[in-house]
């Protein structure tokens, strides 16, 4: 029997914007200085010779326009399984880690050049979950949870709405909120808006995104935050490079530090200097498990991390999630409480800060094609010369 080839490509440059109200309080701003939910993301399908179309999305901010000669090179191509290296060689960087060792036993592990290479393998792994009848978490090693916990999230805002941001995830049964930071938010006030709404056992990832600067700055805010207890992190408070920041911190704070890992020389040097807590990892399905692996043996825990995706990515950082005995925090798996659609037909069923993986083959989701056109700024399809 012949391998299957891609016959066909379509693409699809989109805008989602968040929901009104559901990121910052107008008075706080913005905590990276733009409007990021109206940046474009771009989906594809790969209809394949044996009947099947997979899906895949690309990292946001990326058009459509700079995706045209990388999608231009899939119509044609053979698929084997899961492997990434039926791709030409113009998409392959050096190995990120392992040298060899990874690049011998696929799905190889590469610092590719082309944006579109993790997307790439979502849609491999949606393929070959369709046609063998299993989903992307048992092609993935199988699964240690059928149910990811996830927590409320939010951008900037000001207490008082803070207090109707946590009764709000209470009403949905949610125990725990994401918030995002800058210095010199009243973070203190803030906190106690948050357990004044959620109440004592509510609890609260702080997120500066580095913008708390250093230890001077952050100092007498994290000595603030010990007076409610043990249920407040702080993520990625210092900028990565700086970890003598993060170990004065832990030498007078008792706040749990959480580290944004961004690549594996970030996590074998936070490892091994011992300057975190917890971890925050994001990534293709390979990367992904590759830090969470990591983490396991090094005995801590982390989250699943995202850029509030639309459907199709945050099902693929779910199932990579489920197959990850190390991630046993909540995840940042928001999407369908943000954004106005996730371009799914999925109906995003969050219960008591848990959601289930998506049911059926592959990713188990298909696009709803009503939304999609909606939200479509540009398309184009690609098929074989």
């Amino acid at each position: 029997m012949s391998q299957p080839i891609i016959e066909r490509v379509a693409a699809y440059e989109v805008i989602v914007p968040a929901k009104e109200g559901a990121i910052n309080s107008p008075e706080m701003g913005s905590f990276i200085g733009h409007d990021w939910d109206r940046m474009p993301i771009c989906l594809f399908e790969l209809t394949v010779s044996d009947g099947i179309t997979a899906l895949g999305e690309v990292g946001r901010g990326v058009t459509l326009a700079s995706l045209d000669g990388w999608l231009a090179q899939l119509p044609g191509l053979s698929l084997t399984g899961p492997s990434l290296r039926f791709l030409p060689a113009a998409w392959r960087g050096p190995a990120l880690w392992g040298g060899a060792i990874i690049q011998a036993h696929p799905p190889a592990f590469w610092a590719s050049p082309s944006p579109m290479t993790a997307g790439v393998e979502m849609a491999l792994l949606d393929w070959t979950g369709k046609r063998l009848g299993c989903r992307v978490v048992d092609l993935l090693g199988g699964a240690y949870r059928e149910e990811i916990q996830v927590d409320y999230w939010c951008g900037r805002k000001t207490p008082s709405d803070l207090s109707r941001t946590v009764a709000r995830a209470c009403e949905l049964g949610f125990n725990g909120l994401k918030m995002k930071s800058r210095l010199g938010d009243p973070v203190i006030e803030q906190m106690k808006a948050i357990r004044e709404a959620g109440g004592e056992d509510f609890s609260v990832t702080i997120d500066p995104m580095y913008q708390w600067l250093g230890p001077q700055d952050a100092l007498p805010v994290l000595k603030g935050l010990e007076a409610f207890g043990c249920g407040v992190r702080v993520e990625d408070p210092f900028p990565a490079e700086m970890p003598e920041f993060w170990h004065r911190a832990r030498q007078v704070s008792s706040v749990p530090l959480i580290c944004h890992a961004h690549g594996l020389d970030q996590l074998r040097r936070f490892l091994q200097e011992r300057c975190a807590d917890a971890y925050n990892c994001a990534g293709s399905a390979v990367e992904f498990l590759t830090y969470a692996r990591t983490l396991e043996v090094a005995g801590y825990s982390c989250w699943h991390g995202s850029s509030l995706e639309l459907g199709i990515g945050q099902a693929a950082g779910m199932h990579a999630t489920a197959a990850a005995r190390a991630c046993t925090m909540p995840s940042d798996f928001q999407s369908g409480l943000i954004r106005e659609h996730t371009l799914i037909t999925w109906g995003w069923p969050y219960r008591d800060g848990l959601l289930p993986l998506p049911p059926g083959p592959g990713l188990g989701v298909e696009l709803d094609r009503e939304a999609l056109a909606r939200y479509t700024v540009t398309k184009k399809e690609y098929r074989q010369a």
